[in-house]
């Protein structure tokens, strides 16, 4: 996962909150209660990492995250 993270320059939260979403599969809301921030500053850093690594969807995204770690 560092080694993704620093390749598409995200920062500590976004890492975060990656993880939280596509690792876990939580919601928005659950990430919201346990990173003690509103489900509005959730979907700002998912949509900011999305542009950082170019997906345009959630299943874009878990490729790309799924694509990286097997070929690691």
């Amino acid at each position: 996962m560092q080694s993704f993270a620093t390749r598409y320059r995200l920062t500590q939260r976004e890492s975060e909150i990656l993880i939280l979403s596509v690792v876990y599969g939580f919601t928005n809301r659950e990430i919201s209660e346990k990173c003690v921030i509103s489900e509005k500053t959730v979907k700002n850093h998912l949509s900011n990492l999305m542009n950082k690594i170019g997906a345009r969807s959630m299943r874009k995204l878990f490729s790309l995250l799924l694509f990286h770690a097997l070929s690691s």
